[in-house]
């Protein structure tokens, strides 16, 4: 061979089907072999090479190369429809190829069930390929196969190097102290940077405006000018917005909501001039089932001015219009005047939209006026069933301070669904103060998705106190997709105290969106005491408006305390990523668009990542 050394890995893959367990075993390399080069495509060749000479050249430095082959590896196609593996430039068969002809190992890595390559799927210079011994990776088994994987790499590397074994570095074992705390300007001012670049390129305005809102609230402290231009590219594609499953207008409003809200501690004008504008796009849409940006306007203006609330909901002669307006405004209006609240909500027309109002007012009340909160609940009207509904949710609120009522409460009702409702909402309430009578209430539930998230409150609790038995929770479940919600749960909890466990749960989910956002969670976790590795897991993360929002807080988490490289205070939001997870069952659906759960099935009212009302 021709390079020096041979102590490199190259990894193949094509980002169609294996682009997750290539950054994966990359990270893998990096932390358990430091001193052998990682090389994955393009993150390793620096623009205005050439890339097939630099491919040569790498290959040449490594001992393995690992050609990971998904379901898609040998049939996936070009932009003509011709299949890429027939053509002599495609670069994985130039990678595959170039290692088979000078004689660099290739591990052959089969992702998640692929079958073995036959030799006539492929080209006749990757023959050989297909009569190599191929091992497998799979979500299933992910840290079992993932360290079969890299321990075969360190005896390949270890007999190319002439030596026994390659090191596993320190601080990959037990017991080996953190990375120590730093200020870094530098790192902020680059992973700002980065986060405005990706921010620019994400091609839905939607999901584009609420990228460049975050990183225009984390510069606002130390660049305002560039933070108003960014703000005011928000501004743009919050104008642009359309949505295919709701009113275009409708996505526009609660858009620039969004902006108006971010902007409002800079540019409160700037703020109240999108208010208007929002109000006038919302006033503007007259089909009642895409009526939800009346609603978020109703309840904006109720937080500030709760008789311009008032007055806009009157403003509709339709009243159908008016009452989405008022269920907006009454809830938030709980708090500070009850009796308005609770007028406004009687005074709701249409019976459905009245019966949500009470029960929202009446479960804001809970807390202070159980004794009110339930007489609300008991004033509807519609049927026995809605007033079980009001009473689970006051229930629920009420469990924070009077659990020994709220329990009762909860079990006094008759209709098993509002019944785990109910119970869903005491056992999340609990959690952190009685894990054990959180999980007997858990145990109580019988519906899968409320079931599902009082685990996950309950398995959140216990990995501050018992890891290993919140792990095991979450393993007993037996739907896979609610062990992984219950797992990003626990990685989040043990980030701040125990982040190689956090990091390594996090990396063995790949089920998306859950994925990016608990590499999100532990990786903001990390940022102040280990920005390194902060820095590495955020770059892992697929989802793009999630990725700037984790690069934000990081940016946040190391930048300089001097007053002129200040960050803003508090954490930063971060919205919830845009993907839309596979539908649990059929139901209700959550309006939201920045929640993971847009569009998809609520068994309850509420949503219980955004706390949105579910539309039927």
């Amino acid at each position: 061979m021709t390079g020096s050394s041979q102590q490199g890995v190259f990894i193949s893959y094509r980002r169609a089907d294996a682009a997750p367990y290539a950054r994966l075993l990359q990270i893998e390399l990096t932390e358990r072999i430091p001193d052998a080069r990682v090389f994955i495509d393009l993150d390793s060749i620096e623009a205005g090479l050439d890339f097939a000479e630099i491919i040569r050249e790498a290959v040449d430095s490594c001992g393995v190369l690992v050609a990971l082959i998904g379901q898609q590896w040998a049939t996936v196609t070009d932009e003509q429809g011709q299949r890429r593996l027939d053509d002599p430039d495609d670069f994985v068969r130039f990678e595959v190829h170039t290692a088979l002809e000078r004689g660099v190992r290739v591990i052959p890595v089969l992702v998640d069930g692929a079958s073995p390559l036959r030799q006539q799927q492929l080209p006749s210079e990757l023959h050989k390929l297909a009569r190599l011994n191929a091992i497998e990776l799979s979500y299933r088994r992910y840290q079992d196969d993932a360290k079969r994987l890299v321990e075969l790499i360190q005896r390949v590397l270890a007999a190319a190097a002439g030596s026994d074994t390659i090191q596993v570095p320190p601080a990959t074992q037990a017991g080996a102290p953190p990375d120590t705390a730093h200020t870094d300007v530098s790192r902020a001012t680059r992973l700002l940077t980065d986060a405005e670049g990706i921010a620019q390129s994400i091609t839905d305005e939607d999901a584009k405006a609420s990228a460049l809102i975050m990183v225009a609230s984390a510069l606002a402290a130390t660049d305002p000018e560039h933070a108003t231009r960014l703000f005011t590219e928000a501004e743009r594609s919050a104008r642009s917005v359309s949505d295919y499953w709701a009113d275009d207008e409708n996505a526009k409003a609660s858009a620039l909501i969004r902006v108006a809200e971010a902007q409002a501690a800079t540019d409160p004008d700037g703020a109240a001039r999108l208010v208007n504008d929002a109000e006038r796009i919302a006033c503007s849409v007259t089909d009642i089932q895409k009526s939800q940006s009346i609603g978020n306007v109703a309840a904006a203006l109720a937080a500030i001015d709760p008789g311009r609330a008032e007055r806009f909901a009157d403003s509709f002669t339709d009243d159908g219009l008016r009452d989405v307006a008022l269920m907006g405004a009454a809830p938030v209006l709980a708090a500070t005047e009850p009796d308005r609240a609770e007028r406004l909500a009687h005074s709701i027309t249409d019976e459905d939209f009245r019966t949500e109002a009470l029960g929202e007012v009446a479960a804001a009340l809970a807390p202070t006026d159980p004794g009110r909160a339930e007489r609300i609940a008991h004033s509807i009207t519609k049927g026995e069933d809605s007033v079980e509904w009001a009473l689970g949710e006051v229930a629920a609120a009420l469990a924070a301070t009077d659990p020994d009522r709220a329990e009762h409460l909860a079990h006094s009702l008759t209709h098993e669904r509002r019944k785990d409702s109910a119970l869903r909402g005491i056992a999340a309430a609990l959690a952190a103060t009685d894990p054990d009578r959180a999980e007997g209430l858990a145990h109580a539930i019988t519906d899968r998705l409320d079931g599902m998230w009082a685990w996950t409150d309950v398995a959140r609790a216990l990995a501050a106190t018992d890891p290993d038995r919140a792990e095991r929770l979450a393993h007993s479940l037996a739907n896979s997709y609610n062990t992984d919600v219950v797992l990003c749960a626990v990685a989040a909890a043990l980030a701040p105290t125990d982040p190689d466990r956090a990091e390594g749960l996090a990396r063995s989910i790949l089920l998306e969106p859950w994925g990016s956002r608990v590499r999100s969670d532990v990786a903001l976790a990390m940022a102040a005491t280990k920005p390194d590795r902060a820095e590495h897991l955020a770059r892992e993360i697929s989802d793009e408006p999630v990725k700037v929002s984790t690069l934000c807080g990081i940016a946040a988490a190391t930048a300089a305390p001097s007053p002129k490289h200040q960050m803003p205070d508090g954490p930063i939001t971060r919205p919830q990523s845009s993907s839309v997870p596979a539908p649990l069952a059929d139901g209700p659906t959550c309006p939201n668009r920045a929640c993971t759960n847009y569009q998809a099935p609520l068994d309850g009212r509420q949503c219980p990542i955004c706390y949105h009302y579910a539309v039927h």
